[in-house]
């Protein structure tokens, strides 16, 4: 599976920040697009009204709950033009010749022109949180039509954490469908019911609820056997801002997402993978179902005519049971099939979306019947990609507000990958570096090696005056002019980015090697190990007493240096604890040396580091991990070594466990880069650093470390 992802986040009134990320090339390009033309925002619109007003789309309720809106009668033939329109203005603005803009457009066809030479299926992922992109028939964009004809594009899920990535299979020998028809006064759900029932034919074993009260569709949703697929039909609808959606249940009541998420819940926890939602604007009900971690969903972007609707579920269940294609490819052919519908329902091709977290492979119906849920990629930041391949010349371009930069800036990261420091040109200085405390053994066993090969190229680590180390510190004493480079154990966040289009510059992150983030405990402890989900209740306060994981009756103790400080505490908390809030019990410590120092002192206490940092000390005990039940995974190569055979023997790093993904806290190390517009030289130095650790020589030592070398 071959993923392409792009990010877009606003850029004020300028436009958009662009990162285009393909996880299977390790390619990251950043890039700048410019915002919406109007005439395209007005043709959009014009469409959209039109189409809503047809006689025969299914009434959608709008604007709140209960309320539908009246069709009218409209000419026909102005449909087409105002969909053509549409398509005309998208790819006059995705095709612009911005300077800006050009070369992820560039990086696009090349990445599909090597893509395209595997039989890897391809997905193309648009992360977006401004809902007018979100509503944008992307798919209809002549580059992706021409250099990946059988991707199909989804959007991506908001940002969250799903610490329950490995749900629960359901208890049955069969895949089960619960199947709610909702109101449907006006439209007609029987087929779309019969088409799901034809599947029992299959061994297929379908609950269907009519008109079903709230309770009736809590307690299926609470039911111990579970389901592996959700399907609503009926009116459905969502607010503007496509933040909230809803549901109308029957003829009396209407029902948000929030108002059955933990029916919902507890149907993900028992194997729930997806949910259909062949009913009217659904981007609302997605947004807010990814909340709750469902990992996929299919919805209908606008309102949908019953023949469209109908067919398309046919088409879908057609490709996904019979002939066992993913879930892309199946909705991808699905929606072309939903071609004939031009003329009476233009755009209707368009409705059909996924809705996914990045995490998730998508299911296959044979995945389904063998009784196996999706199998997730390794937990990672976002937005963590890594550096190009030999060959690959991606284009970094500097996102400025309100300027306008005449041209990309190529480069290409360590041509040489066979190489060692040597063979990098280093310029003569001192150079001021720091950041994230996990790169503490990187300057101890690293930095030395390129103090040998460059002695005029003097690497100097530099703490901050009145704030602790860390990622975060480190960018913002780069943002400062206090360092020329910086060393992170995150991606930049939107915020960095914006402070430094604030300051006239921009920020590159350079990813260079992959590392796992341990838990340890004191020696004495006798416990197998932790779940995620076990990690995130210690570190929010619900669990406080190890007994409730079946240790000793003893307080939790639970270490942590401050969110603000380090990108650690920031990847514990989006990746595991799901952005929830470190509970009042947490003890805030300095630093990872102070955290281990009262770990060891401490029967009942837990602390948690980057695994080269953990691993190897004496005084703790590093814990193996699970992403749920018993499947532990130890940051160690087993057996553990005991304290009191410390230091003549070691722990050593079960880096085989983090390069495969096996091993669940996994994260990117990155250099982070100024740039301005004139190619400063403390922008080459940082990317002469960054090209050092890329060469052969650096990655072996990156490894030797207890890093996981990415080339």
């Amino acid at each position: 599976m071959a993923i392409v992802k792009l990010k877009l986040r606003r850029n004020s009134t300028d436009g958009f920040l662009v990162i285009l990320t393909a996880k299977n090339l390790d390619e990251e390009t950043e890039g700048f697009l410019p915002p919406l033309p109007p005439n395209l925002e007005s043709s959009f619109n014009e469409w959209q009204s039109a189409y809503r007003q047809i006689e025969a789309v299914r009434s959608c309720v709008a604007p709140a709950p209960g309320l539908r809106l009246t069709p009218k009668s409209v000419t026909i033939h102005s449909h087409g033009e105002y969909t053509g329109a549409v398509k005309d203005y998208l790819n006059q603005w995705l095709n612009s010749g911005d300077s800006r803009w050009q070369p992820i457009r560039d990086r696009l066809i090349a990445i599909a022109q090597q893509l395209n030479q595997s039989n890897d299926e391809i997905r193309v992922i648009i992360d977006a949180k401004d809902i007018d992109l979100r509503r944008l028939p992307w798919q209809a964009w002549n580059l992706l039509e021409e250099h990946y004809p059988n991707a199909e594009v989804a959007l991506s899920a908001p940002k969250s954490s799903n610490t329950k990535i490995n749900k629960l299979v359901p208890k049955s020998t069969k895949v089960r469908i619960l199947v709610a028809v909702g109101r449907s006064d006006g439209i007609n759900t029987k087929d779309d019911l019969k088409v799901i029932q034809d599947l029992e034919t299959d061994g297929v074993e379908v609950r269907c609820l009519i008109k079903p009260s709230r309770r009736d569709l809590s307690d299926a949703l609470w039911e111990e056997q579970g389901y592996h697929i959700f399907v609503f039909t009926g009116h459905s609808g969502s607010q503007e801002d496509g933040q909230i959606g809803w549901i109308e249940l029957n003829d009396k009541e209407s029902l948000t997402i929030e108002e059955f998420k933990e029916a919902l819940k507890q149907a993900i926890d028992k194997g729930l993978q997806l949910a259909i939602f062949n009913s009217c604007d659904g981007l609302g009900l997605a947004n807010q179902l990814a909340q709750i971690h469902l990992p996929q969903v299919i919805i209908m972007r606008e309102p949908v005519p019953d023949p469209v609707a109908v067919d398309f579920l046919r088409y879908f269940f057609q490709e996904f049971t019979h002939n066992n294609k993913s879930l892309f490819t199946s909705v991808k052919k699905a929606r072309k099939r939903l071609e004939h519908f031009k003329s009476d329902y233009p755009g209707a091709i368009w409705l059909p979306t996924i809705c996914i977290e990045a995490n998730v492979e998508p299911l296959t119906w044979q995945g389904l019947r063998e009784g196996s849920p999706p199998k997730p990629t390794p937990i990672k930041p976002e937005d963590s990609t890594h550096q190009p391949k030999k060959n690959i010349k991606p284009w970094l371009l500097i996102a400025l507000l309100g300027v306008v930069i005449s041209s990309g800036v190529a480069y290409l990261v360590g041509k040489k990958v066979n190489s060692d420091f040597s063979s990098v040109a280093a310029p003569e200085g001192t150079w001021l570096y720091g950041g994230s405390t996990s790169w503490a053994p990187v300057r101890q066993h690293v930095d030395i090696e390129i103090k040998k090969a460059h002695p005029q190229f003097e690497l100097r680590y530099t703490d901050a005056i009145n704030a602790t180390p860390g990622s975060g510190t480190g960018i913002r004493m780069l943002l400062e002019g206090q360092l020329t480079f910086s060393q992170s154990s995150r991606p930049i966040a939107d915020r960095e980015y914006q402070q430094a289009q604030q300051r006239g510059l921009s920020l590159k992150q350079i990813p260079v090697a992959l590392e796992g983030l341990a838990i340890a405990v004191h020696p004495t402890l006798q416990i197998p190990g932790l779940t995620l989900g076990q990690i995130k209740d210690i570190y929010t306060g619900k669990i406080t007493n190890w007994n409730q994981v079946g240790g000793p009756n003893l307080k939790i103790t639970a270490y942590s240096r401050r969110l603000e400080d380090g990108g650690t505490v920031e990847f514990l908390v989006d990746n595991v604890t799901g952005k929830e809030k470190l509970g009042s019990n947490v003890v805030y410590v300095y630093d990872t040396t102070d955290g281990l120092r009262k770990l060891a002192s401490d029967r009942g206490g837990i602390y948690y580091a980057s695994a080269p940092e953990v691993v190897p000390q004496c005084q703790i005990k590093p814990l193996a991990i699970a992403k749920q039940g018993n499947n532990f995974v130890a940051p160690y190569k087993e057996p553990l070594i005991k304290a009191d055979q410390c230091p003549n023997q070691r722990n050593q790093l079960n880096i085989d466990a983090f390069k495969t993904g096996q091993y669940p806290i996994t994260r990117q190390m990155f250099v982070i880069v100024k740039q301005n517009n004139n190619n400063s030289l403390e922008q080459q130095v940082g990317e002469v650093y960054a090209n050092m650790l890329l060469t052969n020589q650096g990655q072996k030592l990156m490894n030797e470390a207890g890093f996981v070398r990415i080339r």
